[in-house]
């Protein structure tokens, strides 16, 4: 991980442990993955959707 994205991930890190809240790790490989580049954000949002059964709504 490039020294820029791994500092963004600490960053993050660092604002949860603050709130008190703990991250999946999956949710830090996620965002460890966007740092990288190496997946979007979208796809990301499309994936955490689907792991708790949230699908797309259908345009009213």
């Amino acid at each position: 991980m490039k020294s820029k994205a791994k500092k963004s991930v600490k960053y993050s890190l660092a604002t949860h442990a603050a709130e008190k809240m703990t991250p999946s790790r999956k949710a830090v490989r996620l965002c460890e993955k966007i740092a990288d580049g190496r997946i979007s954000g979208d796809s990301v949002v499309e994936q955490i959707k689907r792991s708790y059964g949230i699908g797309r709504r259908p345009n009213a």
